[in-house]
């Protein structure tokens, strides 16, 4: 697998609205897998909980289909962060196990404060760059410059405009980086 721009291995869509990006990430990620892209990597559901102002975050695994859950229930009326960073390092580690040369895309849903602060998914990310295999992953607009320091130039930026699913851009613009042949 190459690179088909090595100048810029990772493709950082940059959005507003974290609902918006969910649902577009799962469209894009399923088009792609039915177009025989071979992907790995972590895309977010949230599961309303009935009477919760939180949902549930559960991270499903691209490459093998397992559900990572990684949300801490903190009751009823919690209100702050219900990211449990243990069970998000398991759904990490598990994901990087499904990763290797043969992968054409890692696919991660943010960069966010975990990841920020240094942790979270940025070892799939360095793993993946070091396989040689490109990545896309979602940038909150919020944690963009955190996220330039990051990537060190490596990223390209698309914005993720307020499409609704029917006007989802189509995959096929994600084939365009990548090549499977040498040369």
């Amino acid at each position: 697998m190459q690179i088909a721009d090595p100048d810029f291995p990772i493709t950082a869509i940059v959005y507003t609205d974290g609902a918006a990006f969910e649902t577009y990430l799962c469209e894009i990620t399923r088009a792609m897998t039915e177009s025989g892209l071979r992907l790995a990597g972590l895309v977010q559901h949230r599961i309303a909980r009935p009477g919760r102002r939180k949902c549930d975050m559960v991270l499903r695994d691209l490459a093998t289909g397992t559900r990572h859950p990684i949300s801490e229930d903190r009751g009823p009326l919690a209100r702050g962060c219900v990211l449990n960073t243990d069970l998000l390092l398991r759904a990490c580690v598990a994901a990087e196990a499904s990763l290797s040369s043969r992968t054409e895309l890692l696919v991660l849903c943010k960069f966010g404060k975990t990841e920020v602060e240094g942790g979270g998914v940025r070892g799939l990310i360095v793993h993946a760059l070091d396989l040689g295999v490109s990545v896309l992953i979602g940038v909150p607009a919020i944690n963009l410059a955190a996220f330039r320091t990051f990537a060190g130039g490596l990223a390209r930026e698309l914005t993720l405009a307020p499409y609704s699913v029917e006007e989802i851009p189509s995959a096929s613009m994600f084939r365009d980086y990548l090549t499977t042949e040498p040369g």
